[in-house]
């Protein structure tokens, strides 16, 4: 699911680049498991600028290819209503499989994950900011159910959406 953070975040790139570099390199698997097991804490320093609160809720979409551009804007001015895949490719009419491919070749996430990512993200400023339940919250962003909402949250940032709430008011 981090996908798309890998491919436009800099330091986590160059980490990337540099780990896949030495892997193939390596002449062993051993060499390969110590390289490994010795960048974990550069990856952990990098990763720790992308805790739940240290970044900015907005995305950027500049960049993109026009098509997936013109459908990225339109998920994040309405990521709350209930998007299909058919809905996304009928704003630039193009097939479901193209449509799919492209976006996530742009993106490196399937459309549903972006939106799902994104709605995430949303959330974190409601639960700073107001005391709504974690069942309002997740209804407001878009997402069905609150387990949905949890098991999306829970798999981006390792923790559920209220031991973040208590984290955060206890900072």
């Amino acid at each position: 699911m981090f996908a798309l953070v890998v491919c436009k975040h800099p330091l986590l790139q160059q980490w990337f680049s540099t780990t896949h570099l030495y892997w193939r390199m390596a002449a062993t698997e051993k060499e390969r498991a110590l390289w490994l097991e010795n960048s974990w804490i550069q990856l952990a320093m990098v990763l720790l600028r992308l805790v739940p609160g240290s970044h900015s809720n907005k995305w950027d979409i500049k960049g993109y290819e026009p098509t997936v551009h013109v459908v990225l804007d339109a998920l994040k001015q309405s990521y709350q209503q209930d998007w299909t895949l058919d809905n996304m490719v009928q704003l630039k009419q193009l097939g479901k499989y193209q449509f799919s491919h492209l976006f996530k070749k742009e993106t490196g996430l399937s459309p549903y994950s972006w939106l799902q990512i994104y709605r995430v993200i949303q959330s974190q400023k409601l639960l700073r900011q107001t005391d709504d339940s974690i069942l309002s919250i997740a209804m407001q962003v878009g997402f069905k159910n609150v387990s949905s909402y949890h098991a999306v949250f829970r798999r981006i940032y390792g923790q559920t959406p209220g031991f973040f709430r208590k984290t955060i008011t206890n900072i």
